[in-house]
């Protein structure tokens, strides 16, 4: 009979050996100090869920900049209802060959009532007279949005075009909305800023505790010649099962919000806001909980180099 070891179960045993030390024993620490966890634990899935929803937010805001973007470099001509077709014939051709201008298309009365019905609130407005209110118009497509007063300005004084509500030009809306939004991301940036300083410095106290608790356990250990990764490494995981818990109680949070929301809102979510569905509340989810492992495990090898010595 052969006496040696052999090779491939030698591999096993010492693999089965790390895996009881780096996450059975950790975990079985991490379940003896929940306790001193439970905050950090805490402290932990409200950053996340808040950052959940904040990136949802972000992303929302980012299609609402996009889709109002496209919008405001859309010059909506409003015509007479008394216009020739000639006329407009001539004015579209000048629109059309026009450098600054992408493209034109004519919408008819029709066309233009059939395309309010999608707007809320117009179709109110629509039912309320017995005529259409809504005027042909053509629709100009600028290049550049910095053209849009140079555009306004060409069309506005027509004979063609409406002289009450000439076109759909709003000097600055476009401005403004960038403003706001500025403003919306600098507050959140800052909210999740406070809340990642509280949450990063709750899992490191906890961490902390954990290796003042286990002072002489880490000091047998040193003197026996384990390893540095040997003797962090649980500390390491039991960051990680709390960043972990943390970003699934998220991560299902944050899922569960944005998926109730979709399906409650139906079509008037999608407009309020624009892109997000089930599968991008999904994607949130597990960001989120890619984020949890992320920040209790940095959290806790950020501690190990300020506390522990080598």
């Amino acid at each position: 009979m052969n006496g040696r070891f052999p090779r491939r179960r030698l591999f096993q045993v010492v693999a089965a050996n790390l895996a009881r030390l780096l996450f059975g024993g950790a975990a079985r620490s991490w379940a003896r100090n929940i306790g001193s966890t439970a905050p950090a634990l805490c402290s932990m899935a409200l950053l996340l869920l808040m950052s959940g929803l904040v990136g949802l937010t972000a992303f929302t805001l980012r299609n609402v900049e996009q889709v109002q973007a496209s919008q405001a470099s859309l010059l909506h001509v409003y015509l007479r209802d008394d216009a020739s077709g000639v006329d407009v014939s001539a004015l579209f051709e000048r629109l059309r060959t026009d450098p600054r201008v992408a493209g034109v298309a004519y919408v008819t009365k029709e066309d233009a009532l059939a395309r309010a019905q999608t707007i809320p609130g117009l179709p109110q407005l629509a039912q309320a007279t017995d005529s259409n209110p809504f005027p042909a118009s053509l629709d100009v497509q600028v290049k550049n949005i910095d053209d849009m007063g140079a555009i306004d300005a060409l069309v506005r004084d027509e004979s063609v075009v409406d002289p009450e509500q000439p076109t759909s030009y709003d000097r600055g809306a476009y401005q403004r909305l960038q403003a706001v939004l500025f403003g919306v991301a600098v507050a959140g940036l800052a909210f999740l800023g406070l809340l990642g300083f509280v949450a990063v410095t709750v899992t490191m106290n906890s961490v902390k505790s954990a290796i003042h608790a286990r002072r002489d356990e880490i000091t047998i250990m040193q003197l026996v010649g384990a390893s540095r990764w040997m003797v962090r490494g649980p500390f390491v995981v039991e960051g990680a099962i709390t960043g972990g818990l943390s970003g699934s109680l998220a991560g299902l949070a944050t899922f569960g919000l944005a998926a109730a929301a979709v399906a409650l809102g139906s079509e008037s979510f999608a407009q309020f806001a624009p892109g997000v569905t089930v599968t991008v509340a999904a994607v949130a989810g597990a960001l989120v909980v890619v984020a949890g492992l992320a920040l209790g495990s940095g959290s806790s090898l950020l501690t190990l180099r300020r506390h522990m010595e080598s």
